[in-house]
């Protein structure tokens, strides 16, 4: 090599070593950002994955519960009843299922000793069974009678099957595996499930599935111990579910990603052991082929327990494809760092404040989805996964807790008159004075509207949850000031402690609203704790509430009417309307066996509009013919008439409708409506004064003594209760209350009608007092529109005479 061609390397060494030293640089960050990004990436994966499987676990487990509340309903309406007939059991069970036939059914197996089997067969076969009798299961469909025991399980009832099906009479402790599930039941009085077991008689054959067993012990006997349930047992509850519809039917209503799958084992499953559940996402290639459990968890995986009653399966969930779902920014990274270093440092910059901006706006997102905007409290959503931690914590024998639901009594009221933006304003005071009544461990959270839910941690006694809520009751009784208006508020609370035979934090929300509803149902500006009693009335209103809203669709529902007369003369002068329910299994109901309820449940609404129109229709009936009377009057309840926001507007195109006067119809109303009554509501009677509707106070001179009221409101007539009336003739003090009311309804210009007038005795009284109106058995009791169409045409009517003491009148 001579000296030029060493001047000439010369100078390319020394521009390549910077080359050299800027590629190795590049190289380095383009590695370590390619490295940083992987990591991040595989981060992100793995908790969107793992966010992905707790949500489906808590849908699988949510939904399971639904279908096993099911059967823990019915087994609340053998507890309410006496005895339960298949009419029964279809109707109930019915309602129940409805559009679930072909995922899970119902049976009912009574327990039958050996002394009783003969007439119990007996019985089913005269009860449209026919050739009923107790078998013996039997793998084969070969079921012969079944030996001499000292007990048997048949199956009496069942959902969705004939009644010649075979199952009917099967014993089920005549299998082994349903035996040992219904004996755990019964000897633990718990849920009992036995897991992938083969289902029999569904529609397409036989099906893999569970079976659960709930014990339903007699009434009023004793079953604390072991000796006492098996021997005072009444019958054991079966639900049998088809594993694959029943989940495959829950995922299909959880609006949740189709970004994994599920694989389902029994907790006693071994390595080598099949699923007895799969669910594989529409993106997965290929068809599914059965995997080990082994070979599953060899994959990335998330894995929990799903509790049917007493039995547990393994839940495995997987990415779908086997892998989690990955990005690959890192090598594109990679390939422009090595191609332009100066290109690639303006990407990762891009690149990394991409990154944080979208984990920011995650982030937000995620505290949007559980913070209520208004407030910035907890929302329900990140209440109940607070509680659902709190329950896995109480089963590791942590402390007790308590929730606490409550809402602001009339907070509607506050609204309507000062306005939503200061109703705002008083949730966010609302707020703060919560804060600070609750310790820094409890939770604070807003449902929506003007309901807040508590969760009190650290509960040793229940008096503690009581001193919470009647230090919150006080908080919130200490009036408010905003923007210069002092608003003043109370508020109802329920209370639901933790036990551990809780089903889970819904169940535990569900009791806690039941709770509220007795709070309220006590006058509210109160708190009550949750107990059973109320329980049960809540679904005996439910119940009778649904029967209610079908009776009106179906047209079971009539007005009956009781005279009013004029005393002097007999002369009729109108009419009350009074509902009765033609009740498909119960007859002929008054109103007081169903309008309490129908005023807790809001039915009273759609019932008190029907009300309305039939009397107007009846009344334009009664025009035809030439014989209406001057009045039709109409009870209106007090929830009727604060609910409906237009109530004027709803009884005048009733009146159109029918065509008759406003004059011709009054509406009576309690005396604790008119003392309750809002500006809102004060708009609205004279609304119905301008109409020309009259106006009556029913129950007059019982509840209040504040007789303002009748200075305020356009009142027409003055209705005495029957209560007063009734002893006015054996005590001085009801004749005075009577006779003082009669004299002030005078000097007012009111009329008066006396209610529940029953005596000869009692219309000389009346009479002599100046009472110039009445109603009440002694001239009618409540009888249809073709019975009072004859009284009439009649015109009068003649005092009825009676021997022994009459019954006590009402106007329901």
């Amino acid at each position: 090599m001579d000296l030029a061609e060493v001047r000439t390397k010369g100078p390319l060494a020394r521009h390549l070593f910077p080359i050299l030293a800027a590629a190795a640089i590049g190289l380095a960050i383009a590695v370590s950002s390619w490295f940083a990004v992987s990591m991040w990436e595989a981060r992100l994966a793995t908790a969107s994955f793992t966010n992905d499987a707790g949500d489906y676990a808590a849908a699988l487990q949510n939904g399971l519960d639904q279908y096993l509340n099911k059967l823990v309903a019915v087994r609340a309406f053998y507890d309410s009843s006496v005895t339960v007939d298949p009419d029964e059991f279809e109707v109930f069970t019915g309602r129940i299922l409805q559009g679930l036939s072909g995922r899970m059914k119902l049976t009912w197996s009574p327990r039958v000793t050996r002394d009783e089997r003969a007439k119990f067969e007996a019985k089913a076969r005269v009860d449209g069974l026919e050739g009923y009798t107790i078998k013996t299961w039997a793998a084969d469909g070969v079921m012969p009678p079944a030996a001499e025991r000292d007990e048997y399980f048949p199956v009496r009832y069942a959902t969705d099957l004939p009644k010649d099906a075979p199952a009917f009479g099967i014993d089920l402790a005549s299998e082994p595996m349903r035996r040992e599930t219904l004996e755990r039941g019964r000897d633990g009085d718990c849920m009992a499930t036995a897991l992938n077991i083969v289902l029999r008689h569904f529609r397409h054959g036989d099906r893999h599935g569970f079976f659960v067993a709930l014990p339903v012990y007699r009434q009023a006997l004793p079953h604390e111990s072991v000796e006492e349930r098996r021997s005072n047992t009444l019958g054991i509850l079966g639900g049998v579910f088809q594993t694959a519809p029943v989940f495959d039917a829950i995922l299909q209503t959880a609006a949740l990603p189709p970004s994994v799958d599920l694989y389902l084992y029994p907790v006693s499953a071994g390595p080598n052991a099949a699923p007895v559940y799969t669910r594989s996402t529409p993106l997965q290639a290929g068809p599914l082929k059965p995997k080990t459990r082994a070979e599953i968890e060899a994959l990335p995986h998330w894995s929990g327990t799903l509790k049917a009653g007493d039995a547990s399966w393994n839940l495995v969930v997987t990415p779908i494809g086997g892998g989690l779902t990955r990005f690959y920014r890192a090598w594109i990274v990679l390939v422009i760092v090595l191609l332009v270093f100066g290109t690639v440092l303006a990407y990762m910059w891009t690149l990394v404040r991409h990154a944080l901006r979208l984990e920011t706006v995650n982030r937000r997102v995620l505290e949007l989805a559980q913070t209520d905007l208004l407030t910035s409290l907890a929302n329900r959503r990140a209440f109940l996964k607070r509680l659902s931690a709190a329950f896995a914590a109480s089963s590791r024998i942590a402390p007790p807790f308590a929730v606490l639901y409550l809402d602001i009594d009339d907070f509607k009221d506050v609204n309507d008159t000062l306005g939503h933006p200061m109703g705002d304003e008083l949730l966010k005071q609302v707020v703060e004075r919560l804060k600070e009544a609750v310790k820094d461990e409890d939770l604070v959270a807003r449902f929506g509207g003007d309901e807040f839910a508590i969760l009190q941690t650290d509960v040793t006694d229940p008096t503690m949850a009581g001193a919470l809520a009647a230090k919150i009751g006080k908080l919130l009784a200490t009036p408010f000031t905003i923007e210069g208006h002092q608003v003043r508020i109370t508020s109802s609370i329920g209370i639901v402690l933790f036990t551990p035979d809780l089903a889970g934090p819904e169940a535990m929300m569900v009791q806690a609203d039941l709770a509220l509803y007795g709070a309220k149902d006590e006058g509210r500006n109160c708190y009550r704790f949750h107990s059973l009693d109320l329980d049960q009335q809540v679904h005996e209103r439910v119940t009778i509430a649904e029967e209610l809203r079908l009776a009106l669709e179906d047209g079971d529902l009539e007005l009956y009417y009781q005279p009013q007369v004029e005393l002097a003369t007999g002369r009729i002068i109108g009419v009350e309307a009074l509902i009765r329910w033609n009740h498909k299994t119960r007859g002929l109901l008054a109103p007081a066996c169903f309008i309490p309820i129908a005023e807790r449940t809001g039915a009273v609404l759609p019932l008190g509009q029907w009300v309305i129109d039939e009397a107007c229709r009846q009344l334009k009936l009664w025009h035809l013919e030439g014989i209406a009377p001057p009045t039709v009057a109409v009870n209106v309840s007090s929830v009727q008439f604060k609910g409906a926001s237009e109530l004027e507007r709803d009884v005048e195109e009733s009146l159109a409708r029918a065509g008759v006067e406003a004059g011709e119809l009054e509406l009576e109303l309690t005396e604790s409506v008119l003392m309750e009554a809002t500006q809102k509501h004060s708009e609205t009677l004279q609304e119905l004064q301008r109409l020309g509707v009259r106006i009556a106070i029913d129950d007059f001179g019982t509840g209040y003594s504040s007789l303002k009221y009748l200075t305020v409101y356009p009142v027409n007539r003055l209705k005495l209760a029957q209560e007063l009336v009734f002893r006015v003739t054996v005590d001085y003090r009801n004749a005075a209350v009577v006779r003082a009311a009669i004299r002030l309804a005078h000097e007012l210009g009111i009329e008066v009608i006396a209610e529940g007038v029953e005596t000869e005795a009692q219309v000389r009284f009346l009479i002599a007092a100046g009472c110039e109106q009445a109603q009440g058995f002694y001239f009618s009791r409540p009888v249809t529109a073709a019975r009072v169409a004859e009284l009439l045409r009649e015109g009068r009517i003649e005092p009825v005479s009676r021997r022994a003491r009459p019954l006590t009148s009402t106007a329901a």
